[in-house]
């Protein structure tokens, strides 16, 4: 069980999360998706920067949902490093943390918004998948 969490400047009102290495981002398809994936990264919408900072955190393995679940999808995380990790926060704006997880492999990612129309808070929930 591990968290961490990164307060950024959401630039085009969106934040990231990751696989640390090798991620190939999604596009948005029409700019009103809460969220959008590929296998290696999520882009979460947010609020502009101009309405303030918003706070993502990240936690892995464990369930303690906060606020509005907006998404839901499986990542797969290679590992090539000797760590396996993903990055989250705001790349455009280069803010960005790490955190470290359990290996390798598909995890569930749900996020959870404290505000769907623009949110400041950004919950990411990791579960590694069995199998």
């Amino acid at each position: 069980m591990s968290e961490s969490e990164i307060t950024v400047t959401p630039l085009n009102a969106q934040v990231v999360l990751s696989a640390s290495e090798g991620a190939e981002f999604p596009e948005w398809v029409t700019g009103e998706e809460p969220a959008v994936a590929t296998d290696s990264a999520i882009l979460v919408a947010t609020r502009e920067d101009l309405d303030g900072n918003v706070t993502v955190r990240v936690l892995i393995d464990e369930f303690a949902p906060e606020g509005e679940k907006v998404f839901e999808s499986t990542l797969s995380l290679p590992t090539p490093t000797p760590t396996p990790s993903v990055r989250f926060g705001s790349f455009l704006s280069g803010e960005l943390a790490e955190i470290e997880l359990p290996g390798a492999g598909e995890y569930t990612a749900q996020v959870y918004v404290d505000d769907p129309a623009g949110a400041s808070t950004v919950l990411v929930l990791l579960r590694r998948r069995e199998g």
